[in-house]
C-alpha cells in the first residue's frame, strides 16, 4: 500500500468535516473542556402542579410577568444612537406638559409631554369583550391610572412619545390587540376553528 500524503490529508479533512456536520466533533470538543454539564430538573420542590393545572404548550409564555420598565439604545437609520424607554405603572402626577409614573417595583420616571406625544385611552373591560382604543388627551389621565409609556431619553430628560391610559397587566401592548393567546390557544390551534 502506497501512502500518498495529499490523499491522507484529504481523507483526514473529509473525516473532520463529517464529524463537524454530524455534531459529533462539537460534542467531543465540548466534552473535552471539562465544563460541568447542568442536569435538567423537572420541577422545583413544592412546585408540582396538580392534574389539570398544566398549561398547554401555546400558553407557556403567559405565565411570565410583563416587563415593568426598560431602557435600550437603538441605532437609527441615519447611524445615530437613541435611548428608548418603556414603562408600565401607576400615574403619580400629571399635567398638560408632564407625567410621572411609578412602576410596581418602586421605579419612578418623569416624562415631558409635547404635541408629538400620542395618547390612547382604553375603556374598562366590563363584559369581557375586546376593548376598542380611542384617541385621548392628557385631560383623560389622572393620578392613580394604570398607563404604559414609550419614550426617548436625551441625557437626563425623558420625553413620552406614546401613552396608553388604561393599559392593564395582561399580555400584549395594552391596546387590546397585542400578543394575547387568541380564542383558545393561539393562531393555528386546531381548537380555534371549533364553535367560533
Amino acid at each position: 500500500m502506497v501512502r500518498d500524503p495529499l490523499r491522507m490529508r484529504k481523507a483526514m479533512l473529509a473525516g473532520a468535516v463529517a464529524l463537524a456536520l454530524s455534531g459529533t466533533g462539537v460534542a467531543l470538543a465540548w466534552s473535552a473542556t471539562g465544563t460541568p454539564t447542568p442536569s435538567p430538573s423537572q420541577t422545583a420542590p413544592g412546585q408540582q402542579k396538580a392534574p389539570g393545572q398544566q398549561k398547554a404548550p401555546g400558553q407557556q409564555k403567559s405565565r411570565h410577568g410583563q416587563p415593568l420598565h426598560g431602557e435600550a439604545v437603538v441605532k437609527q437609520p441615519d447611524g445615530t444612537f437613541q435611548t428608548v424607554l418603556e414603562q408600565r405603572g401607576t400615574v403619580e402626577s400629571v399635567s398638560d406638559s408632564a407625567i410621572t409614573v411609578k412602576s410596581e417595583d418602586g421605579f419612578i420616571q418623569s416624562y415631558a409631554v409635547n404635541a408629538d406625544t400620542r395618547i390612547t385611552k382604553l375603556p374598562a373591560a366590563d363584559d369581557g369583550a375586546g376593548r376598542k382604543p380611542a384617541a385621548g388627551s392628557m385631560a383623560d389621565i389622572a393620578a392613580g391610572d394604570t398607563v404604559r409609556v414609550a419614550g426617548v431619553k436625551d441625557g437626563d430628560q425623558a420625553t413620552a412619545k406614546r401613552i396608553v391610559d388604561g393599559a392593564g397587566d395582561g399580555p400584549g401592548l395594552g391596546l387590546g390587540r397585542g400578543h394575547g393567546m387568541g380564542k383558545k390557544m393561539g393562531a393555528g390551534n386546531h381548537q380555534d376553528g371549533e364553535g367560533a
